[in-house]
Parts: structure tokens; sequence; C-alpha cells
């Protein structure tokens, strides 16, 4: 089978899970660690394959027991691992509630050349021929180079909480965010990344591209050690503009990372 993957990014999956408890107790003691195990043996085999990644997550309140979070190049590899899920339990005892399929993207707002070297001559003064001007502008390009690898080929941090939540921007009404013009938006989108800046080494960040993939056209998952700030970062950015007028968001699920026999554990299965 000829292998599916994308020209530029990496696919994501959130998939999410309640458990029929009144089904698992009537198990036998040892098809319940048969369960277990099959999991556990699937999501290591999954992650044996080239820049593959999955996070269990115990997630809180009644949206869902559990959620995993999946990295994969290749969408047949995907695809199959997905639903070979189910074959680890009994049918029946586990079922999905919410998915979200995206791939991960670079911003189309983030910071050109042109734009730093505008900064370099007219607010710093800096001459293109000067060291400190190449100096400067090599540092630049280093970080990007990071930046883009890191969102287009991104490494699950090992933080231990997740909250993912789906967002669209507004096109009806009077704000309209596909109305705008691009330098409108990406002026409003530098705000909301200097509010974002400010949780650097507390919160990471991806935002995934579901446009023409999913029902919502982002999806966001943040990573903090602190659920303090998850929800100082999502507060803080709602009085941004770009979130004030021209955002909309789905539900928000959070989960703690265990590994899966944390997770059976945790759930009491």
């Amino acid at each position: 089978m000829e292998p599916i993957r994308a020209e530029e990014g990496w696919f994501v999956l959130h998939a999410f899970y309640q458990v029929d408890r009144r089904l698992w107790a009537e198990l036998p003691s040892s098809r319940q660690l048969e369960c277990r195990e099959n999991l556990e043996e699937l999501l290591r085999n999954f992650r044996l394959g080239e820049n593959c990644q999955a996070n269990c997550y115990a997630v809180l309140g009644h949206k869902a027991d559990f959620g995993i979070m999946f990295v994969d190049p290749e969408l047949h590899h995907l695809n199959e691992v997905e639903n070979r899920i189910f074959r680890c339990f009994e049918p029946g005892a586990v079922r999905p509630v919410y998915s979200f399929f995206s791939l991960s993207e670079v911003s189309e707002y983030m910071t050109q050349e042109k734009d730093y070297d505008r900064t370099l001559r007219e607010k710093e003064g800096l001459a293109p021929e000067s060291p400190e001007y190449q100096t400067k502008m090599e540092s630049y390009r280093e970080r990007m180079r990071f930046y883009i690898n890191e969102r287009l080929y991104p490494q699950l941090p090992e933080h231990r909480v997740m909250c993912f939540y789906p967002m669209n921007k507004t096109r009806s009404g009077e704000y309209n965010w596909y109305s705008l013009d691009f330098d409108t938006r990406k002026k409003l989108m530098s705000g909301h990344l200097i509010t974002g800046r400010k949780f650097a080494g507390k919160v990471k960040q991806l935002v995934t591209g579901g446009v023409g993939l999913d029902e919502w056209e982002w999806g966001v998952t943040l990573f903090a050690d602190d659920p303090f700030y998850l929800k100082k970062v999502v507060y803080d950015m709602r009085f941004d503009e770009v979130s004030a007028r021209y955002a909309g968001f789905g539900d928000f699920l959070v989960g703690i990372r265990l590994d899966p026999a944390g997770l059976f554990e945790r759930l009491q299965l």
C-alpha cells in the first residue's frame, strides 16, 4: 500500500473514549488483564514507527474517561492504529466520544525576514552591510529554523497536564475574520503572540490545522505541569482583540498524562 504523507507537516489525532464500566466489571479478571496488556503493546509498537508518538491522558470530568494524542507522519499507519484500539478491548467495553484530526502547521502570521530586516534598519538604525546587522539576522534565521521545525515536526512534551480545545475564526456578522486584509490579521495575531510569550517555560502550545480536515478550523493543545497556567494563559488571551472579537471555541478537555498501566490504575479498571 502506497504511503500517504503530507507535503508539509505531520498528522495529529486527538481521540477520546469512555469505558462501559458495567460491561468491564462483568469480564473475568484474566480478560481485563489481557485488555490492559493489549493496549500497552499496541502503543509500544506504534511508537516504534519513525517519528510516531502517543501520549495517554486520564480526562477530568465526564466528557471522556481517557484520551490518546497521536502524532504520525503516515496516514495509513495512523488510521490502522486508531482502529486497532477497539480490538484491544472486549466489544463495546470502550466507545469513542470525541476526536479531532488535524495537521501540524506553521502560522502564516509569523515574522518574516523582510519584517525583521525593516526592524533592524528602521528601528535599530543598522545598515545591512554592518557586522551587527549580519549577526542579528543570522540569529533570527536560526530562531526561525527552530520555530518552523518545532511547529511542523512537533515532539510531544512530558508535561503532566494537557488541555485541548478546538476553535474557529468567526465568519459572519460584523466580525468576519476572513474579510480582513492580511496586514490587519497579522497585526491582531501579533498581540496574541505577545500574550502567549509571557508564559514561556510554563506552557507549551501546539496549534494544528483542521481546516478541510475536521469540523473545527484549528486544534489548540496546551501542555503544562501546573494547571494554574493553563487557566491563566487562556484567560489572559481572551482579552486580546483577536479572541474577543474573532474566535469561537469548542469544548475544553483536560487530562493528566499517564502511561497505559497508570491509566488503567487511575480509572480503577
